[in-house]
């Protein structure tokens, strides 16, 4: 009994023993590869009958992990019967010089680490091939700072059916990086040889003066040979990959020769347009005008674009409404929008005066100063026959009402009130007979209070209106200072617009930075704010204030917040009801 025993532990241990042995060889396709060829690495384990993980994360150090597959064999020699599995991995090295696959663990074993040599043999080198290879393209070699650079990335073909095609994203500190349209497809030929184009194009504004290191760009795709499965019908595929090295450019600071308190408008053209609603001739106290600005800037973002309206003008009372921003693409290039709508209302006959508007901006052609201009405008407001003009201050009743009528919005929650209002009768009689109603009591209010009386309510309505347009009053008024602000460049300024606009994203009384760090929500604002305190208040400390990003922070949380409660409000407008009473 003893014996069989032993003669049974000795067949577990040398079973044991095959499988802590169980034989594992790693190999790569070669040791040497020009800069952008991929590496395959292939992990054969041999005897194993079912599939394994592997952790593929030490790998990532030197490689992006383009791909893996696995394929299993068995053969039989002389009697002598043999299996295994292969574990193939495509890398694509990350930089020139000696790297080395690590040593990884492999079924409670270490393999040995490999060397790898990764040469930059010229620029033909950066390429994935003959058929398929890449350029980038830049309009500059240097630009200033929040100069828009073009920058254009081509992908050149001739291999049919490529499919899934990605490109490196662009990601570099201290910028902005938008891209211009959809990616474009086309045909050109190169050398008496047709190939497809497929064009990504980029505008980036660098926010920091400087050099400005462009990544390396790497394609990936998969290219179908026209063969397919008989019994799926799947196309057989293969991964094909491309790659190009980036570039630097000089990123120049503004002219030392501006002063520091102007704005910074580094442009290719310029243009102010203004129109008047009406005839300005023609005006008499109580009247009122519409004037409408339009600044375009061939190089910039609407959204950078200063505002220009006249903040006060004897004579005339000022309701300015939001500024529309937008941005174009044209010919490639970005052209920025700022539109500023104000009305305005006479308040005294006699001869006005709209100052002259003068807009600085830099030349990037030319490389100069420039200024672009609105003349002043005069008009003579005469007086109403048979009214005191001491009585003259306020506008009629139907310019009030204009005047005061609420900004539209189109919003699902407006839409969804417009859905169940169409199933609402109303009496049309009622309606009139209270129309008629109302105006003959608004009338009997006129005649007891007088004119001048009035003239002190209109007033007062005028007062209360842009009282509540104020940032202190309005999100989107706020919402707009803290952006024209962050457009300026005055720390100071950004400061009292921040605390202004987060007490309506906080919901809370924000009375200062101190207060915004405590109580923000957002991990994101806090170290904004913590940034811009530290540049106020302690210049030699070395932090630098973005106000690029916190203007584009902001605008996220905004949005976010808007989504979030509008999604509140759908949940509870389509809540279903218990199913069961209770």
């Amino acid at each position: 009994m003893v014996r069989l025993i032993s003669v049974a532990l000795f067949v577990l241990s040398m079973f044991a023993t095959q499988a802590f042995a169980q034989q594992i060889e790693l190999s790569v396709d070669r040791n040497e590869l020009a800069r952008g060829e991929t590496l395959t690495l292939t992990i054969r384990v041999y005897d194993q009958r079912q599939g394994m993980q592997l952790d593929l994360t030490p790998l990532t150090q030197d490689f992006d992990v383009l791909g893996t597959r696995t394929s299993s064999q068995i053969r039989s020699i002389n009697g002598v019967t043999e299996s295994w599995t292969d574990y193939v991995i495509t890398l694509f090295p990350e930089k020139e010089g000696e790297l080395s696959i690590p040593a990884l663990s492999i079924l409670n074993q270490t393999t040995d680490p490999i060397s790898i040599n990764v040469v930059n043999a010229g620029p033909r080198s950066n390429q994935g091939g003959d058929d398929l290879y890449l350029e980038i393209e830049v309009n500059k070699d240097s630009v200033y700072v929040q100069e828009q650079l073009l920058f254009t990335v081509r992908l050149f073909y001739t291999i049919n059916g490529i499919r899934n095609p990605v490109f490196t994203e662009l990601e570099m500190e201290d910028t902005v990086t938008q891209l211009i349209g959809s990616p474009n497809q086309y045909e050109r030929l190169i050398d008496g040889e047709r190939f497809g184009v497929y064009e990504k194009r980029y505008v980036i504004f660098p926010q920091r003066s400087g050099p400005l290191q462009i990544p390396d760009i790497l394609f990936r795709g998969e290219v179908t040979d026209g063969s397919s499965n008989f019994v799926f019908r799947n196309m057989n595929t293969r991964r094909v990959t491309a790659f190009i090295e980036g570039i630097t450019i000089e990123v120049k600071e503004r002219p030392a020769s501006l002063p520091r308190g102007e704005g910074w408008l580094p442009v290719t053209g310029l243009a102010l347009e203004e129109t008047w609603s009406g005839d300005l001739g023609e005006l008499k106290v109580g009247d009122s005008v519409v004037r409408t600005i339009v600044l375009r800037a061939e190089g910039l973002d609407g959204a950078v674009l200063p505002p220009f309206s006249p903040e006060n003008i004897q004579g005339l009372n000022l309701y300015p409404d939001p500024a529309d921003i937008s941005r174009t693409f044209v010919d490639g290039s970005i052209v920025g929008t700022r539109i500023e709508t104000s009305t305005y209302v006479a308040l005294e006959a006699g001869v006005i005066e709209v100052p002259a508007l003068d807009v600085a901006w830099w030349d990037v052609n030319s490389d100069s100063a420039r200024t672009t201009s609105l003349p002043p405008t005069r008009f003579e407001v005469a007086t109403v026959e048979g009214v005191l003009p001491s009585e003259q201050a306020i506008a009629s009743t139907q310019e009030i009402q204009e005047l005061l009528k609420p900004e539209p919005l189109v919003d699902q929650a407006m839409i969804d009130a417009q859905a169940e209002a169409e199933f609402i009768a109303i009496d049309g009689g009622l309606v009139r007979w209270t129309q008629w109603l109302l105006i003959a009591f608004v009338l009997l209010l006129i005649a007891i209070m007088g004119k001048r009386r009035f003239g002190a309510a209109s007033q007062q309505l005028f007062a209360d209106w842009r009282a509540a347009q104020s940032p202190a009053a309005n999100e989107k008024a706020a919402f707009a200072a803290l952006n024209a602000a962050c457009a300026s460049s005055s720390n100071k300024a950004i400061r009292d617009a921040l605390i202004t606009w987060a007490n309506h994203y906080c919901a809370a009384e924000i009375r200062s930075m101190e207060d915004l760090v405590r109580m923000s929500p957002s991990q994101e604002l806090t170290e904004q704010a913590k940034s811009l305190q530290s540049t106020l208040f302690n210049p030699l400390s070395g932090t630098l204030f973005d106000s690029a990003q916190l203007r584009a922070l902001t605008k996220k949380l905004r949005q976010a917040k808007r989504v979030a409660s509008r999604r509140r409000e759908r949940e509870v407008k389509y809540q279903l009801p218990s199913l069961y009473k209770s």
